[in-house]
């Protein structure tokens, strides 16, 4: 299961939340383990329900549209409704039976979702979460939604109810894996690595950084994943964040900078690495050399009880005082089913927060000297018990072509 229960209740009755209800496609996912693309599609199509109290059954809320899906890869929660989509002041009915045929067991067990939807016939994620709420007695409790406005659509039934915000909630319950997510995290990350892999061998001289990012996606492809971004450029071109410029020509010396974020079951794989043609110049082995002193001190020195702010602090005072002078850009985050897992973000804010066990962390150096170019890396760790290990197995070195 991807939700850590445990933590999910400690913080519930830190917050004093009778429940937490997710409408956001990433928190959908975490809260029920149902994944489908089309609650990436349409705005509010699922909504999981996660009670606090033992007595009251977890719901999740989604479109008949989906019954094969959940027949396939079915929710944990006991309590699965299904409504009708409604559409041009009708309904959408996606599912139809042929008449005169003995159904398999999985078509019977999808004619009894579809004959519930019909039973019930609820029209729309709305109507449906009001009935929910209704049923577990939860319209005067406190609710912690992950987008307060789907609460105030809800309207007149929850006026007696108090609404709180509960998206940095979720993301702090997020930070903390559950074994099923750590080995899917470790997975993402073999597989951004293979693909990583592949984008290095298509450098050389003359070919472009966009030749560089096609490799590195049909890698992605290639082992099932799907691309979330492929950062960050050549020679002169790799400094500055997420640089589209793609006819950039490589040539011997440049140094090639990989931001490359891809994800597998919607688990992201993030890694960064500075690659070089041929013979680095004198500059460049000294910034490196700073950079390599800082990410080994500081990914070194990852475990639990350090504080984040702290490591950082570390980090660009390493790199700064082993040749890379102007050093700036040093920041941990989770990951997970974001690219940024932290306990709080808002207006471009993240906050400083203490290591636990079990989180996954990214620490990121990144050097963009304009008129020169950048200096990249990053890896995944887990956070264990007494220290941490490494999700990737590239070297912590620049590496040479």
């Amino acid at each position: 299961m991807l939700l850590n229960r445990d933590r999910a209740n400690e913080i519930m009755d830190r917050e004093g939340l009778d429940a937490l209800i997710a409408v956001t496609p990433n928190n959908v996912v975490y809260m029920s383990d149902y994944d489908t693309d089309f609650i990436y599609d349409v705005p509010w199509l699922a909504c999981a329900i996660l009670p606090r109290s033992p007595d009251i059954a977890p719901c999740l809320i989604t479109t008949e549209i989906e019954a094969v899906v959940l027949h396939e890869r079915p929710t944990w929660m006991p309590d699965l409704r299904l409504y009708y989509f409604g559409i041009y002041g009708g309904v959408l009915k996606v599912h139809t039976f042929a008449k005169d045929v003995e159904f398999t067991k999985e078509e019977q067990a999808m004619r009894r979702m579809v004959d519930d939807v019909e039973k019930n016939h609820y029209v729309g994620v709305f109507e449906t979460a009001v009935k929910a709420l209704q049923d577990m007695g939860l319209t005067k409790a406190k609710l912690g939604f992950d987008d307060t406005r789907f609460a105030d659509v809800l309207g007149e039934p929850l006026k007696d109810a108090t609404i709180t915000d509960a998206t940095n909630l979720l993301f702090e319950i997020r930070m903390v894996k559950t074994p099923d997510e750590i080995e899917i995290l470790r997975t993402s990350a073999q597989k951004n690595e293979k693909a990583m892999k592949k984008a290095f061998a298509a450098i050389h001289e003359g070919g472009t950084w966009g030749d560089v990012v096609i490799a590195y996606e049909v890698g992605v492809a290639e082992q099932g994943g799907r691309v979330l971004a492929a950062f960050n450029g050549a020679g002169r071109k790799s400094a500055g964040a997420g640089r589209v410029f793609k006819d950039y020509p490589i040539a011997k010396g440049d140094q090639v900078c990989f931001d490359s974020m891809m994800r597998w079951r919607r688990y992201m794989g993030d890694c960064q690495r500075t690659v070089v043609l041929g013979e680095p110049s004198e500059k460049m082995e000294t910034y490196w050399k700073g950079f390599k002193a800082g990410a080994e001190a500081c990914y070194g020195s990852m475990r639990p009880g350090l504080s984040t702010g702290d490591l950082r602090n570390q980090a660009i005072e390493t790199v700064r005082k082993n040749g890379c002078p102007p050093f700036e850009l040093a920041f941990i985050h989770g990951i997970g089913l974001d690219h940024i897992e932290v306990p709080f973000i808002a207006g471009g804010t993240l906050g400083d927060f203490p290591i636990e066990e079990n989180m996954v962390l990214n620490m990121d150096f990144e050097l963009h000297e304009v008129g020169w170019g950048g200096m990249f890396f990053e890896e995944s760790m887990l956070i264990t018990k007494n220290g941490a290990e490494r999700l990737y197995t590239l070297p912590r070195d620049l590496i040479r072509l």
